[in-house]
């Protein structure tokens, strides 16, 4: 079946003028919510950060590792069982001289270089049992940029590697 010619354009032209059409753009849509997992800030979380009734000293470990191409902005955090942040407490059992939990305040953050492992280091805290205020219970690391976070507290001979999990 053979269209007629004036048919034919009238079609292409019908496609031109619908395809060209557009309406207004319409307002943004809400924000997500804070710390999603589609962008910043990114949260891990490393628990546990201290072994129970241990009688001992041992050495942490964090590692954070900024696999970008820009510079990360990382706050490390050590936690105690509330939610406290304990940078710059001293940590049980330490002596000559007494050691003080590292890491930022809240909100203040390091610089960490693109491709560049940044390792925070401390010992671990004793206890006799239940963690007390001034125990380590818990890492947060806060970043703008996604990095890879893992620690190695070394409670014993082979320690304990762990991955920290993303919030």
């Amino acid at each position: 079946m053979r269209l007629r010619p004036w048919l034919s354009s009238l079609s292409l032209l019908a496609l031109i003028s619908f395809s060209a059409c557009t309406g207004p753009q319409g307002p943004p849509g809400p924000a997500g919510p804070p710390g999603g997992s589609s962008g910043p800030p990114y949260t891990w979380i490393c628990a546990p950060a201290y072994f129970p009734q241990s009688g001992s000293n041992t050495r942490a470990d964090l590692y954070v590792h900024n696999p970008g191409s820009a510079s990360a902005n990382v706050s490390v955090n050590i936690l105690n069982k509330d939610g406290n942040n304990l940078v710059g407490q001293n940590i049980p059992g330490t002596s000559s001289p007494v050691q003080t939990y590292p890491g930022e305040a809240n909100g203040t953050t390091v610089a960490v270089a693109a491709n560049q492992t940044r390792i925070v280091s401390w010992v671990t805290p004793t206890n006799s049992g239940t963690p007390g205020a001034d125990v380590s219970v818990t890492v947060r690391v806060v970043s703008d940029q996604p990095v890879v976070v893992a620690s190695h507290f070394q409670f014993n001979p082979i320690g304990m590697p762990n991955v920290c999990h993303q919030k």
